[in-house]
């Protein structure tokens, strides 16, 4: 054998060697894949937030981890997206409220209608005795993870006429969420309630199967119910923020230096939404109106004093200390 054909053949028999271990390196270089399932539609504050943790994720982690997206209830409304997210289907969700409606009904005072009367409470509950016990019992019974929260804007009625008082509100079906104290509160008010999955409550309003609906300004305007709704009245019932969870069992996967900048990024993208909607809020009044919506003001003290009753009800099935923590963080300064 010539010097030139052993050359060549010890050249071969290195790359022959040399595939399975670039086979490996290869596989080793694909990124973890995190779904980030969202029922709302793009174009508001939280689906702004969700982008950023997407970017910064994927380039502080040097692309080991890479997040879909899946907007628009493409995964399924609020319930199935829970759901998901306890199996480990998906890695990571936003909820409204929903989640402490399954998960932790002791400690729905934090969204039930007119228990908190501004942003600020809900986020100092959060930080307080009822945040660690939400926190608590998400992880038991749903296995998920709070990993941030951002305010949501306050939530406003609509409908097709006007209502400034509770004594308007009567006979009109209110599409509400999966949520059994807003259902009971709405009742008090002389509402009729009708539980409609998000994805459906477009179609629901136009076809007139229910009147009328509720939501943050924002979200009123990106699903555009200002073409099947005349009216937005500033009720401000709840001041409720968007949960942003995590699935323990994807969670706890990761490599601790990747958990951590999901962590990180979880709350810094989520303190950036809260930071957009506080600054849109009034925006959301002016592009309402200029799409033909009337902006209505209302009697918020009716409206308070309508939901007492109903709240005193809902009250005993709070956790103990639930009450106490309420009442000294809503106290009048």
């Amino acid at each position: 054998m010539n010097k030139k054909m052993l050359v060549k053949g010890m050249v071969l028999t290195l790359c022959f060697a040399l595939i399975p271990f670039l086979a490996g390196s290869a596989h080793a270089q694909k990124p973890i894949e995190l779904a980030f399932a969202l029922h709302t539609a793009p174009g508001g504050p939280d689906h702004a937030a969700v982008q950023k943790f997407k970017e910064m994720v994927e380039s502080q982690s040097k692309n080991r981890l890479k997040v879909n997206l899946f907007p628009g209830a493409q995964l399924g409304g609020e319930r199935d997206n829970l759901e998901q997210l306890k199996q480990g289907e998906v890695a990571l969700t936003q909820s409204g409220g929903l989640d402490i409606s399954l998960l932790a009904p002791e400690y729905g005072a934090l969204s039930t209608p007119y228990v908190f009367p501004t942003i600020e409470s809900v986020f100092k509950a959060w930080e307080g005795p009822i945040g660690k016990g939400i926190k608590d019992a998400f992880l038991t019974k749903g296995k998920v993870h709070v990993l941030g929260y951002q305010r949501r804007g306050a939530r406003m009625l609509t409908a097709k006429k006007e209502i400034k008082t509770p004594d308007a509100l009567k006979g009109l079906k209110l599409r509400l969420p999966e949520i059994p104290d807003w259902v009971a509160v709405w009742k008090e008010l002389g509402a009729l309630p009708t539980v409609v999955a998000w994805p459906e409550v477009f179609g629901a309003l136009q076809t007139g199967v229910v009147d009328g609906q509720e939501n943050p300004l924002y979200l009123i305007y990106t699903t555009k119910l200002y073409e099947v709704q005349s009216h937005v009245m500033l009720t401000s019932h709840v001041h409720n923020c968007f949960d942003w969870l995590m699935s323990d069992k994807v969670l706890s996967s990761l490599p601790k230096d990747l958990k951590d900048l999901v962590l990180k990024s979880a709350k810094e993208a989520s303190a950036y939404g809260d930071k957009l909607t506080m600054e849109q809020e009034e925006d959301y009044k002016k592009k309402l109106a200029e799409k033909g919506m009337k902006v209505v003001q209302v009697d918020l003290k009716a409206f308070m004093a309508k939901t007492k009753p109903a709240v005193e009800k809902i009250r005993p099935k709070w956790a103990k200390g639930v009450y106490e923590e309420v009442q000294k963080l809503t106290a009048a300064k």
